[in-house]
């Protein structure tokens, strides 16, 4: 899928990954899914997936796996904070109001810990229609995630090489 990076403007919208990286910019998300031929719509949609699960703090980690991160400190790691700390186990709409919370200043610490392409899809006003229209109507967003993952799935696992 990505025999060439994706050259842009800025040093933060420049793909060269086949998985986007944490710290795209706005254009360099649409760029993204624009080749896997997804709308705006659909890459906020499935960006609303970022309420599910956990991830890896550093809080309480020895201080040796904090002068050599490696792949068993993190799997090891004392801590595994969820995304938005209301139940990271169901898939909701929780991801776009709380990210329209933290946009206002209106979170507590520790609420919820976003990565860059999560704030980019906020501070955008093209893409932060979406986020307030997933925010007010959850159906809404299922649908629009059902039809972004299903066009995700259909356009990236061609071969037998992508199973």
């Amino acid at each position: 899928f990505l025999d060439d990076p994706i050259q842009s403007m800025g040093g933060r919208s420049t793909i060269t990954t086949s998985l986007p990286s944490a710290g795209l910019d706005s254009l360099g998300l649409r760029n993204y899914f624009k080749r896997l031929g997804l709308t705006e719509a659909e890459l906020v949609a499935l960006s609303g997936a970022h309420d599910l699960g956990r991830h890896v703090t550093l809080t309480g980690m020895p201080k040796g796996c904090l002068r050599n991160l490696t792949r068993s400190c993190l799997e090891d790691a004392p801590v595994l904070a969820p995304f938005i700390t209301a139940d990271p186990d169901t898939l909701s709409n929780r991801y776009f109001w709380t990210m329209l919370r933290w946009n206002g200043k209106d979170i507590e610490f520790g609420e919820a810990a976003f990565i860059p392409t999560d704030v980019a899809l906020v501070v955008d006003d093209g893409l932060k229609k979406y986020v307030v229209a997933f925010a007010n109507d959850e159906q809404l967003f299922f649908k629009r995630f059902r039809t972004a993952y299903r066009k995700l799935v259909d356009s990236t696992a061609t071969t037998k090489s992508r199973f």
